[in-house]
């Protein structure tokens, strides 16, 4: 049985056992054809095979797919996920039992979600990576609320402001004494992919703005994380001058933090 948390984000999909973190481009593509030319594009390369359906993934959709993309947007309901999901299970877990901690948007962190995405994971799943068939059987699913579940990798503090900056979203969180905070706490639905033109001074401006507008204070200590972490830290440290990246990877700051939650409900 493994368990393991899985971070199936917009740009790349992390997943993490406790020990090694693994990443591979959540690009998805369902136009498979049969290549002439087989050559190896990059490390991710996936041909999969799920319900009746073929394409490719990974470095190997960015390459060769035609109409290769990686849905974005403020809840992880959807089949692109579900995919992301099974097919890091596939490559970076042994045995067929699985019990896995998810990620969700704050905005959409609701029952009815939450309730979907467990739906759609739990169960037994028949795929194929590259001629390899696996049978995996899911049966925990659970889902953490992006961005503020970081926090809970930083030593405790009477209050922890995240910001986590991701291709498709922006997710704000705040913990009061190593609980999450509602009112501190909600999403910003475009992201470093999302934007015509995601120039880094504009966009850390919006970022730093909303959360002056929502209450933040100007001198509170708030961690980055997520993959447009290095871009905008400088304009976002403008406005708040406490600002840092997270403690380790701020990419993997997610999916790390989702191990934690994994680890106390399965371990």
């Amino acid at each position: 049985m493994a368990i393991v948390a899985i971070d199936a984000g917009g740009d790349s999909t992390k997943i993490y056992d406790g020990q090694k973190v693994n990443c591979f481009p959540s690009a998805i593509g369902y136009d498979w054809r049969e290549r002439n030319l087989k050559q190896q594009q990059g490390e991710h390369d996936f041909e999969w095979e799920y319900r009746g359906q073929k394409g490719f993934a990974g470095t190997l959709a960015l390459s060769e797919s035609e109409c290769a993309e990686s849905r974005k947007g403020d809840s992880k309901a959807h089949p692109d996920a579900l995919l992301r999901i099974l097919i890091a299970l596939h490559q970076y877990t042994d045995g067929i039992e699985q019990k896995i901690v998810v990620g969700q948007p704050i905005k959409t962190h609701t029952p009815e979600e939450k309730q979907l995405i467990k739906e759609m994971v739990i169960g037994r799943h028949e795929l194929v990576i590259n001629g390899k068939r696996r049978s995996l059987l899911i049966t925990r699913c659970e889902v953490a609320a992006e961005g503020v579940t970081a926090g809970l990798l930083m030593p405790s503090s009477n209050t922890i402001r995240i910001i986590d900056i991701g291709s498709g979203t922006v997710n704000f969180g705040t913990l009061l004494d190593r609980k999450f905070n509602d009112k501190g706490s909600f999403t910003l639905t475009t992201g470093m992919e999302t934007l015509r033109f995601a120039d880094p001074v504009a966009f850390g401006r919006q970022i730093a703005i909303r959360a002056l507008a929502s209450g933040w204070g100007k001198h509170d200590t708030v961690y980055l994380c997520g993959g447009g972490t290095e871009a905008l830290q400088e304009t976002i440290r403008a406005y708040f001058p406490n600002s840092k990246p997270i403690i380790g990877d701020p990419v993997t700051a997610n999916v790390r933090a989702f191990f934690l939650i994994a680890r106390k409900l399965y371990g």
